[in-house]
């Protein structure tokens, strides 16, 4: 009876982590959401009204938004043009067209393009930025 109430127990305590661990996904996934709708409202002030010091740990900041380029991949045009289907492209069916010679390294960069994206930048501030930024009104 002891060993049956030890694994109904570790049975128990194994359940309790797992729902532990799909709450955590759950709320780990509705904090990237927040992060990004606030990272977003600093980007818009920033582009409409320039720079912004901010303070991180009692230590000054200036925000910047930097424009950069992010690759991207297009899997629906690539799956079109080989009749195949968007799941069938990651990277095991991508190796095995591969060595079917249905698709070569150079032809897959043609399905490679580049998106314009905005970052939110901080570094620590310089005594001459605090000035300017103090005295514009950040």
């Amino acid at each position: 009876m002891d060993v049956n109430f030890n694994v109904q127990y570790e049975q128990s305590e194994i359940n309790g982590m797992f729902q532990d661990i799909e709450q955590l996904k759950k709320d780990r996934t509705r904090l990237k959401e927040t992060i990004d709708q606030k990272t977003e409202k600093i980007i818009k002030h920033i582009l409409q009204h320039g720079n912004v010091l901010a303070y991180k740990d009692n230590t000054p900041h200036v925000l910047t938004v930097k424009q950069v380029e992010k690759k991207k991949f297009d899997k629906s045009s690539l799956a079109g043009d080989l009749d195949i289907t968007t799941k069938e492209l990651n990277l095991i069916g991508v190796a095995e067209l591969v060595e079917e010679n249905r698709i070569t390294a150079e032809k897959l960069k043609e399905y490679e393009f580049f998106e314009p994206d905005q970052k939110l930048k901080a570094r620590k501030a310089k005594k001459t930025d605090i000035e300017l930024l103090t005295r514009s009104g950040a």
